[in-house]
């Protein structure tokens, strides 16, 4: 997507590659179609990916996710209807979504789902948004990542 991201510390973990990710702004994001061949080793990213492909120029088009619909909430539904409320133009498909960029976010009252994934998305969201962002269930996130919000605080200051 022409992201601005730069991969540091790379190492073997447990038999895999891992490292850590230095994320920049990028005002330049192009759209993508993200399918079968790579949903399985990010399904659970796709809530924010859908955020960062509202800032994209084009459509994204995220399609053979039907996963999401069985995770801790409907992830496809609760990522469309968020980003529905903050003015993002976007459709919900059977097994996806299609992104229509570039869009400007305004602040909204989100439902979470007691959905962290979705907590962390739209925490996310409110960093680029006109207008706060409301999560109705900061608490979800304490599941995946205790203190996300200090550290997120932290980060943008």
């Amino acid at each position: 997507m022409n992201g601005n991201i730069e991969i540091l510390s790379k190492r073997l973990v447990g038999g895999e590659v891992v490292g850590d990710l230095l994320v920049k702004y990028s005002d330049e994001l192009q759209s993508t179609t993200i399918d079968k061949n790579i949903i399985p080793r990010l399904i659970d990213e796709i809530p924010v990916i859908a955020v960062l492909a509202s800032q994209a120029e084009g459509s994204t088009i995220i399609k053979d996710a039907k996963e999401l619909k069985v995770k801790e909430s409907n992830r496809i539904k609760a990522t469309v209807d968020n980003l529905k409320k903050m003015g993002c133009d976007i459709e919900e498909l059977e097994d996806g979504m299609i992104i229509k960029g570039k869009c400007s976010l305004k602040g909204a009252e989100i439902e979470t789902f007691k959905d962290h994934r979705i907590a962390m998305a739209f925490s996310i969201a409110n960093l680029i948004s006109d207008g706060e962002v409301k999560l109705d269930n900061k608490e979800c996130m304490d599941i995946s990542f205790p203190g996300y919000f200090n550290l997120l605080k932290n980060l943008c200051k």
